[in-house]
């Protein structure tokens, strides 16, 4: 019964998902060729919606430029391999861990200092002058066009001789690897006292500060991890899609990864996974649908939203919570009749 009254903030639910993406993988390449894929950038996008909710759900921080560290993730995997002819994922990696700590922390320097709505318009002003700078500086970044990348090497390993089928399945489970650790970093983080003391501060600051926490160190802490998160997320993006375009640091992608943790349920440690799993599959149904497949992923949204107003998991949690006390009602008439 624990776990069905803390299965949004249960760890044995974390691996169940865990196991359940492995699972579904080769079950969808043969039910479903090329929905496995889906599968993949879910996998990845929840990285990225991860560290987000630890800046919205944890912190009370609402970014609305979150896609500038995930297009910098991308563009610095990019550059390496265009400029200097890197082709190792970990290096992607730790090239876009560097690079969104440093910018995180020089923009975090100034952006935390507001809440609410201003914090949100700074974050979302930051990230349009990134998306302005890839998109001008054409022979940089190729504009529009965007920068090329191939297939890296992979743990030392050329994945070019690899057949298109082999390649997909093994970014799907080192992505999926990349996955299991960073959201069991995450689960550490939000159940250690850094993470107790970013919901002291969410739920009262003035408190919070009366207690001698420092307000703004912890919101750069938690701005610094949510941008590492969504760094890595970008890092492995790239290569995967094979193409970074200034669409990756566009204000409607920071949109997605909003729309992706308040859709799983942002007050849950698995909400954020959920949603981004479902708006994946939810987003390439719509575009195989329609031209139109904007209106039709919209609608299905405020549809869940009005429906679900906790989220996916939140409607979960009180379902689960409805049938536990419809059993422990029959089991008491049982027991009076």
């Amino acid at each position: 019964m624990v776990i069905i009254r803390r299965i949004g903030n249960d760890p044995r639910s974390l691996y169940v998902i865990i196991a359940l993406l492995a699972i579904l993988y080769p079950v969808l390449s043969i039910l479903r060729p090329g929905w496995e894929v889906v599968l993949t950038y879910g996998v990845i996008l929840a990285i990225a919606a991860l560290g987000f909710n630890l800046l919205l759900g944890y912190t009370g921080l609402l970014s609305f430029g979150h896609a500038a560290f995930f297009g910098l993730g991308a563009y610095v995997s990019g550059l390496m391999y265009k400029y200097i002819g890197v082709r190792g994922l970990e290096i992607y990696i730790a090239g876009g861990v560097l690079a969104s700590l440093v910018f995180s922390l020089v923009v975090g320097l100034v952006v935390v200092r507001y809440t609410r709505i201003f914090f949100s318009i700074l974050t979302l002003a930051i990230a349009q002058v990134l998306w302005s700078l890839y998109l001008k500086f054409y022979w940089v970044t190729g504009g529009t066009d965007g920068i090329k990348i191939p297939r890296p090497d992979i743990v030392g390993m050329p994945t070019t001789y690899m057949s298109y089928d082999a390649f997909q399945a093994f970014y799907h489970y080192y992505s999926l690897a990349w996955f299991a650790i960073l959201a069991y970093i995450m689960w550490r983080i939000t159940n250690s006292p850094l993470g107790y003391a970013l919901r002291a501060v969410r739920d009262n600051e003035v408190r919070s500060s009366f207690v001698g926490l420092s307000i703004y160190r912890l919101r750069l802490y938690s701005f610094m991890i949510s941008a590492i998160y969504a760094g890595i997320a970008g890092a492995l993006y790239a290569p995967l899609n094979r193409l970074v375009t200034p669409d990756l640091a566009y204000w409607t992608f920071s949109g997605k990864i909003v729309f992706m943790t308040i859709l799983g349920g942002f007050k849950y440690f698995i909400g954020p996974i959920v949603g981004s799993i479902i708006y994946s599959f939810l987003e390439s149904f719509a575009i195989g649908l329609t031209i139109y497949w904007q209106l039709i992923l919209g609608s299905l949204i405020i549809a869940i939203m009005l429906l679900m107003r906790e989220g996916i998991i939140g409607a979960i949690e009180k379902t689960l919570a409805r049938y536990r006390q419809y059993i422990i009602s029959r089991r008491i008439n049982n027991k009076s009749g």
